[in-house]
């Protein structure tokens, strides 16, 4: 089980939680930023899973990463 202490954890559970409002208004966009304190191997790390995936966009801004998908067909 993950510590849920890590950086990376919190981390990942806050985007998920940004990911997840973004898909209930169905804008499938989300624009992440760091928060300060926040530990920036994480971020880059995350942000790196998100890339592996086929139906993600990500774009690099001065604040963060706007991120953006297309629903998998079932």
């Amino acid at each position: 089980m993950p510590n849920p202490f890590s950086s990376y954890y919190q981390l990942s559970q806050r985007i998920q939680t940004a990911i997840q409002g973004a898909n209930r208004r169905k804008c499938r966009q989300v624009h992440l930023r760091p928060e300060d304190g926040d530990n920036i191997d994480a971020w880059h790390r995350i942000i790196s899973e998100i890339d592996e995936n086929e139906n993600v966009d990500i774009t690099r801004s001065d604040t963060g990463w706007l991120v953006s998908w297309v629903p998998v067909e079932a």
